[in-house]
């Protein structure tokens, strides 16, 4: 089995400042590392892209964007960006290092979550990537990979890598994104925009809710095409008793249609506080036997914090022992015996080293300056010769001898003599070199210590102010939930100014705080003091009277109102008209929580009556037939007929069946039948009188006299004049 091959990068220095310490992912892009900043003395990560990517200037640009795009995204959901560099050696971006986990290991240890800790870790995501949206900013690859979750408990928003403008409506002409969260529109390659990151979101929120992605295919070109045609199943398949509110949810972000989704993270992050609100307990903590709370969503501390007193130690223990390396390499490096010029009486005492010869014999001394309170110090440095001291013939010289030769120092002790070196040079540096003035008088003197003094005294009091009084640091604590008198009282006696103000809270309950003004966490001067805000209990609506409202102004009313419709049912009414409101609960001046749902009844209007059958009635019969029955009679036309009488009905419509109540039947009235001039059609033959009777629309019988021996019409009945069409005309033929 072979050792694993250790990174070349771990240990090596970016720029001179960027220690590298352990590599903590890697991508096809990039490896991301934990590094030291060593002039901040802070710990970071680095992206390092790879050298193959950095020599396409495509993917430079990419990585520039990235930079220019976090950097400008300022928000504690969102991971901040704190260097960038390229060059032709290396390309990286240098973020807050986040300790903890990715949502993508957090799922993995956990299978899934409640509906309350689903909702908590969606809303966190929703406020980083809102922020984005707000900006104009496209994710593009909202994924659990890129949702970092810290020991602390915050949850940032991390890599937009991808991000684009979204007035650019790119188009995904390559593939980006990760295919298990992509929107149609990106896979079909239609412009995308921040709906594209809601789809992605509503793929993890199904993922959170399940602990399983919607779709599973082999390939990347798999699960995109089932993003473009498939439908998200809803959680509540695979985890019964999850809210229909959750279904819906996942439903409406991942509708296949953009403009059907929420259009961005803001509005989604104000449907998930309702939904949140809406539901029970019991509904927000199914399954949180096993589950937990949203406190067990926090990573644990994989090492211990450091102070920034512990980095400063860290970091003067590496120049230390940096030190002690050079001093260790120069002490084998020189090679030579060190020479020590000594005299009589040992290496401690002072000795003269000779004055320098002139040419006309021993150098005299000089006298600098004649001031007296003139100081001077001429700095020397121990020669480095070793040859023999001047001849014997200096009077009060000690005769100097040559060193014994030494042992090169040790690394301990060069270092040693190091750090005795450095405190001799801070002791010798605040000897003044020279006096800036004459001596003072003695009123004058007595005048500045009354100064000092008052300055002191000044001084202390301002340190006790600021250091103990009211103007001492004072980091505000955690008071949500706490009983408001409580909150008051603990802060009055730690010297802090305390003011309230009453709010509206669908979570805490009356007389508790809800938060404070600044926050917790931050710090103040106590004399600045703070205020507490204090629940007055969830925000109560009267319900509007909606009672004969149309359902679209009821609707308006109810908006107005802030509250919300809910299920319309529809009834017949004799008395109301159609599309009109019946009645709705709650009633009206009821109070409800706000986006509370209040059902309404809708009017269909009167119920059907049957239609009765009025042919063969006279007119006025037929109308009052109709009346009877709850309906309207009306003549619509009038027509011939041969077999209705006149005056009688011929047809109505309807024929039967139901009709609304109220609404009208109309039928047609018979003129009788229509009367037709007769021919005289005497002495022709019978066949073509006949055929010019029948062609009137007569019938005609024939009576044969003496056999019709000549077929020839002798009489006809009538003769003349009109008769009804139908009617028989009697012809007689010889």
């Amino acid at each position: 089995m072979t050792e694993p091959r250790t990174d070349p990068r771990i240990g090596t220095t970016l720029d001179g400042r960027y220690l590298i310490k352990a590599r903590i992912a890697d991508g096809g892009m990039s490896t991301v590392y934990r590094a030291m900043d060593t002039r901040l003395h802070r710990t970071v990560a680095v992206k390092v892209l790879h050298a193959h990517m950095a020599s396409d200037p495509a993917v430079l640009d990419r990585f520039t964007a990235e930079a220019i795009i976090s950097a400008g995204l300022n928000h504690a959901n969102i991971v901040e960006i704190r260097d960038h560099h390229v060059s032709a050696d290396a390309a990286y971006l240098v973020m807050e290092y986040v300790r903890g986990l990715n949502l993508r290991e957090l799922l993995a240890e956990r299978g899934r979550f409640t509906p309350r800790q689903a909702l908590a870790m969606l809303q966190a995501i929703c406020t980083g990537l809102s922020v984005a949206h707000q900006e104009g900013i496209v994710h593009r690859d909202m994924k659990p990979a890129n949702v970092l979750i810290a020991d602390d408990g915050s949850v940032k928003v991390a890599d937009f890598g991808l991000a684009r403008a979204a007035s650019a409506h790119t188009n995904a002409t390559t593939f980006f994104g990760t295919a298990a969260y992509i929107s149609p529109e990106l896979a079909v390659g239609d412009p995308a925009d921040e709906r594209s990151d809601i789809y992605a979101v509503g793929i993890m929120a199904y993922e959170l809710l399940t602990g399983v992605q919607p779709f599973t295919s082999e390939s990347a070109y798999g699960l995109a095409f089932k993003h473009i045609n498939d439908r998200v199943p809803a959680p509540s398949e695979l985890v019964p008793g999850l809210s229909s509110e959750l279904d819906e949810l996942v439903a409406y972000c991942t509708n296949k249609d953009p403009e059907d989704r929420p259009q961005n993270a803001s509005f989604l992050l104000s449907d998930l506080k309702q939904i949140q609100g809406s539901l029970t307990a019991g509904q927000l903590d199914l399954g949180s036997e096993t589950l937990g709370g949203i406190k067990d969503l926090i990573p644990p501390a994989a090492t211990p914090h450091t102070t920034v007193h512990d980095r400063l130690a860290q970091a003067q223990q590496r120049r230390d022992s940096l030190a002690e390396s050079a001093a260790a390499a120069m002490s084998v490096a020189m090679g030579e015996p060190t020479q020590a010029i000594t005299s009589g009486a040992g290496i401690d005492a002072t000795q003269a080293l000779g004055n320098r010869q002139s040419a006309g014999g021993p150098q005299e001394t000089t006298v600098l300056k004649s001031n007296p309170d003139q100081t001077s110090v001429l700095a020397t440095r121990p020669a480095a010769s070793g040859g023999a001291a001047h001849g014997s013939g200096n009077t009060g010289q000690l005769p100097a001898v040559a060193a014994p030769t030494q042992r090169p120092l040790s690394a301990r002790r060069a270092k040693r003599n190091a750090k005795a070196a450095d405190l001799a040079w801070k002791k010798d540096a605040q000897i003044p070199t020279h006096q800036l003035a004459p001596k003072m008088r003695t009123g004058r003197k007595w005048l500045i210590g009354v100064l000092l003094t008052l300055l002191a005294v000044l001084l202390a009091g301002t340190a006790f102010f600021f250091g103990m009084g009211p103007g001492s640091p004072f980091t505000i604590p955690q008071l949500a939930n706490v009983s408001s008198a409580q909150a008051i009282s603990d802060l009055r006696d730690d010297g802090v100014q305390v003011t309230t103000l009453d709010v509206f809270d669908e979570k805490v309950e009356r007389g508790l705080v809800v938060g404070s003004d600044p926050a917790a966490g931050e710090t103040i001067r106590r004399f600045q003091g703070l205020q507490l805000k204090i629940s007055k209990g969830p925000e109560l609506f009267a319900v509007p009277n909606l009672t004969g409202r149309k359902q679209a102004d009821a609707e308006k009313d109810l908006k107005a109102a802030r509250l919300a419709l809910g299920e319309v049912d529809k009834k017949y009414s004799e008395e109301v008209a159609k599309g009109v409101v019946i009645s709705h609960k709650p009633g009206t001046g009821e109070k409800l929580r706000g986006a509370s749902k209040v059902a309404i009844v809708i009017s269909r209007g009167p119920a059907p009556v049957d239609v009765p059958r009025v042919v063969g009635m006279t007119a006025a019969k037929a109308k009052a037939t109709l009346k009877d029955a709850g309906l309207k009679g009306e003549e619509a036309s009038r027509a011939y007929s041969r077999t209705v009488e006149a005056g009688a009905v011929i047809s109505q419509k309807p024929a039967g069946g139901q009709a609304e109540r109220g609404s009208t039947i109309t039928y047609v009235i018979s003129r009788g039948p229509k009367m037709i001039e007769v021919p005289n059609v005497q002495g022709k033959q019978v066949g073509e009188a006949t055929a010019a009777l029948e062609a009137l629309g007569f019938k005609v019988d024939v009576e044969e006299f003496l056999g019709g021996f000549f077929g020839t019409v002798r009489t006809q009945t009538p003769a003349g004049g009109t008769a009804p069409e139908g009617s028989t005309i009697k012809l007689v033929v010889v």
